[in-house]
């Protein structure tokens, strides 16, 4: 599975080089209908986040900072952001951090309530070779730069908010599950198989409560399998891969 959205950054040249963040215009139907709010509750907070210059230019920054031309994410920040803010869960849970741009704006969600949400991400690294060709470089987008660690785009001061663990789902999640009383968000964003991912998705399961929701990025067998189970409807965020569903 490849994420589905490139973030590039220019080399430098006549102008300095600038990170983007991939979010385009935000999906607010996406977020009303997942977090169950009218229309305008979901842009009114799509909006917040949107318009913090301050916090935006400061994970594009730390993303140049990686010293890489390209990466790749979910293209839904705002989204993410929304969600967590509407929603006000207690735990979520995220697999697949890479430079933490999702992360980061979850955790920023998390700040905003001001309610001692946690967030429990599962990240299991793949280093970027420092002896890449162009072509390779586009293809290894989700490796981390040489010297940087997962998450590293996320700001020091929203750390106190996030329990990062480090190795393959398969094995994390378990433990995971077992040590929280219940899911209120899920994101999935990983490189996966068919197979380990509706394992993973069985063992989440177990602790979504009413009102949870769970996303995933471009994983739509594994996800549309779960939506069954749980008689829920999945709805696409427009443009993208991104699907996810409530529990009612």
């Amino acid at each position: 599975m490849i994420r589905q959205c490139l973030a590039q950054v220019p080399k430098e040249g006549k102008h300095r080089a600038k990170a983007r963040i991939e979010r385009g215009t935000p999906d607010d139907i996406f977020v009303s209908k997942l977090a169950g709010v009218k229309l305008d509750q979901a842009k009114q907070n799509t909006e917040e986040v949107k318009n913090n210059v301050t916090f935006n230019q400061s994970i594009e920054r730390s993303l140049l900072s990686g010293g890489r031309t390209n990466y790749i994410q979910i293209c839904a920040p705002f989204e993410l952001y929304a969600l967590t803010r509407l929603i006000k869960p207690k735990h979520v849970v995220e697999v697949g951090v890479s430079a933490g741009v999702s992360t980061a704006y979850l955790l920023h969600g998390l700040q905003k309530n001001g309610q001692g949400g946690v967030l429990h991400s599962i990240d299991l690294p793949e280093i970027q070779s420092r002896d890449l060709s162009a072509k390779q470089m586009l293809r290894a987008s989700w490796a981390l730069p040489p010297g940087k660690k997962s998450g590293w785009a996320v700001p020091k001061y929203l750390k106190k908010f996030w329990d990062l663990r480090l190795g393959r789902s398969s094995e994390v999640l378990p433990i995971l599950v077992k040590e929280i009383h219940a899911i209120h968000l899920f994101v999935y964003d990983t490189p996966y198989e068919i197979d380990e991912a509706i394992v993973d998705f069985a063992l989440v399961d177990k602790k979504l409560r009413k009102g949870s929701v769970a996303l995933a990025d471009n994983c739509l067998t594994p996800i549309s399998w779960w939506a069954r189970k749980r008689n829920a409807i999945i709805y696409q965020r427009k443009s993208s891969g991104f699907r996810g569903f409530r529990i009612a």
